[in-house]
């Protein structure tokens, strides 16, 4: 994530007593994401993740971490919150709420194999199966209602033609009713920046903190619009089939829902392209920050929009 907070040594230093660390001997800000500052934290006792959130609350933030270690329990990919020697896993620096996760090996990866992309199925269809035993009901910020409101702003600041294209697709989207379909926890954010590997093992599940309580379908939808896309922003249907086929090993799904899944990932095209330009439009302001572009799901919705998929 973003860095937006500047942490000194001395400070980062007092952070680590909290759990009883022996001092760090390196750390570095992460220019990855938008939305929260990171840091690595290089120690004699192993490497870590410091996370301070930029915009959570102490009381916002406790429920994602909860959730997380919760997860934790199910497997080893997922990233749990340390507990400081108080027992809480949730602690202040600058101000502003802030946790420390182990650092998990290895590393994302930006053109993922047949197998890496089967794991990611895999481990997301474990997640929906493992979302009744979970206690987490944060309702999504970013749906239907927020999709139409963000349209109102960006809107006059559009070209003509994109302009047409969101109407248009506002449209469709009104139509697509979702309470057929099975809800409960997803992650919402699933690119490949927010998983792990080594080799073809996925080791790491990360960033939770866009998570909610939804349609499945739309959790699928927004991993397939980043794994199944190749590096020209092209979707590759081959992919897109791999990944249903190994997530329904996992979680099978009924027909109706694979005959609603393309009405979804145009649905989650809608739904990041928004949140891009409403970054673009107002960005914030960071030491370290990684600019990520809106036009990559305006043409993904293009193509969705065009070559319905069967």
């Amino acid at each position: 994530m973003a860095v937006y907070t500047s942490l000194t040594l001395e400070q980062i230093d007092g952070f680590l007593h909290c759990y009883q660390l022996p001092g760090l001997s390196s750390y570095q800000g992460i220019a990855a994401g938008i939305e929260n500052t990171n840091y690595l934290i290089s120690t004699a006792a192993g490497s870590f993740i410091l996370t301070v959130y930029e915009h959570f609350t102490a009381s916002e933030v406790q429920p994602y971490l909860s959730l997380l270690q919760q997860l934790s329990k199910l497997e080893n990919y997922y990233p749990e919150p340390l507990e400081a020697v108080s027992g809480d896993t949730l602690q202040e620096i600058e101000q502003k709420p802030a946790a420390l996760f182990k650092c998990l090996a290895g590393c994302s990866v930006n053109h993922a194999s047949e197998l890496q992309i089967a794991a990611i199925a895999e481990a997301l269809a474990k997640l929906h199966l493992a979302s009744p035993q979970l206690s987490f009901a944060e309702k999504n910020p970013k749906g239907f209602a927020w999709m139409q409101q963000a349209a109102e702003k960006v809107s006059p600041l559009l070209s003509k033609e994109d302009r047409q294209l969101l109407v248009d697709e506002l449209y469709y989207q009104r139509q697509l009713k979702t309470e057929p379909f099975t809800q409960g926890i997803i992650h919402a954010d699933l690119f490949k920046d927010n998983a792990l590997f080594l080799g073809d093992n996925l080791t790491g599940f990360l960033d939770f903190y866009a998570a909610c309580y939804d349609v499945f379908l739309l959790d699928i939808a927004v991993a397939v619009n980043d794994w199944c896309v190749d590096e020209q922003g092209n979707f590759q249907q081959e992919q897109y089939k791999n990944f249903v086929r190994a997530y329904q090993q996992i979680k099978p799904l009924k027909a109706f829902e694979l005959e609603a899944l393309p009405g979804f990932l145009r649905r989650a095209c809608l739904r990041f392209w928004l949140s891009r330009l409403e970054h673009q439009k107002s960005p914030k302001v960071g030491e370290i920050s990684l600019e990520k572009s809106p036009e990559r799901f305006r043409d993904l919705l293009r193509q969705h929009r065009l070559l319905p998929l069967s």
